[in-house]
């Protein structure tokens, strides 16, 4: 059996503040505010505001199927709302509008599934696990104290094997350059390098997560971020969903609207450096194997 470094199974282990909490889980208050959504609608079926946020409530539940029918339904209401036509387009897997919509709206990301092949995820789960003592702590950069351990802001490991990464980038990051032109023109990015990918191998185990930040605050040039995630199927932890911050407010402070993203075997999501995201607590056993693991890391823009 594979056991987690003793450096970080002693860690503090404190939540990270997840502020979010309250929202979620089955009964949680998007639950709620569903079911609430849906008895309004039940007698005034063209209300446009309980539509749009019935879909945004949608999205905070994971549920993009029922939040892309609510936003259709408001674009049946009120044809051409802007808001409704960029939530269709990230959902539907269309081309971003010109403009962004002004006000409230989704953050935008690209979700794309078997990112990996069975092959090459079978592979890069054998070499994570045979180098589970070469995952270290994940330290938290800030710009008055550079890197730093912090367990209140991030419970994590990163892959510490020089071999390894060199070997996983020598075939995941061309299949990740292939994938980024279709990428690029659906969230519309420019200007972006891509001879310059980082990349590293993340672990989450008992325990671990990610409070709310943004990837490009202490480092400016990223512009698009990627989480491909792998692990042992079928699933073996429960959490670690991606939470995506709908723009326009600090969600260190406050959370706003989201899309919760589940972290499924062999997809990758892209989104902009710049979005507010986080990592919800992840449950598991306290094997080594059954962490959630991902590849990730972000592409800058050019020169």
């Amino acid at each position: 059996m594979s056991q987690a470094p003793t450096d970080v199974s002693t860690a503090p282990r404190e939540g990270g503040g997840l502020r979010a909490a309250p929202f979620l889980g089955s009964g949680g208050l998007l639950d709620q505010a569903a079911a609430a959504l849906e008895r309004r609608l039940a007698t005034d079926p063209e209300n446009s505001e309980a539509l749009e946020r019935l879909g945004d409530v949608h999205r905070g539940r994971g549920d993009f199927p029922a939040a892309l029918a609510a936003y259709r339904r408001l674009q049946a209401v009120r044809p051409g709302h802007a808001a409704a036509v960029w939530a269709i387009a990230i959902l539907d897997g269309g081309r971003l509008p010109d403009a962004a919509p002004p006000g409230r709206r989704p953050a935008p990301f690209v979700r794309m599934a078997n990112f990996l092949a069975p092959a090459a995820r079978d592979r890069l789960l054998a070499q994570a696990l045979s180098a589970c003592g070469r995952f270290v702590p994940a330290q938290v950069e800030y710009l008055e104290r550079g890197w730093t351990l912090n367990y209140k802001d991030r419970n994590a490991l990163l892959l510490k094997e020089a071999r390894m990464l060199r070997n996983v980038r020598s075939w995941f990051v061309p299949k990740l350059r292939a994938a980024l032109p279709e990428v690029l023109a659906r969230l519309r990015i420019e200007d972006i390098d891509l001879s310059h990918v980082e990349l590293q191998v993340t672990a989450h185990l008992c325990g671990g997560f990610f409070t709310a930040h943004s990837d490009d605050s202490n480092k400016p040039r990223r512009k698009l971020s990627y989480v491909c995630y792998f692990h042992r199927h079928p699933r073996p932890f429960t959490g670690g969903d991606l939470l995506l911050y709908d723009p326009g407010r600090d969600a260190s402070v406050a959370p706003g609207a989201f899309s919760r993203i589940d972290p499924l075997l062999d997809s990758i999501v892209f989104f902009p450096s710049g979005c507010w995201h986080e990592v919800t607590p992840v449950a598991c056993g306290d094997d080594f194997g059954d962490a959630r693991f991902t590849v990730n890391g972000w592409v800058s823009e050019s020169a």
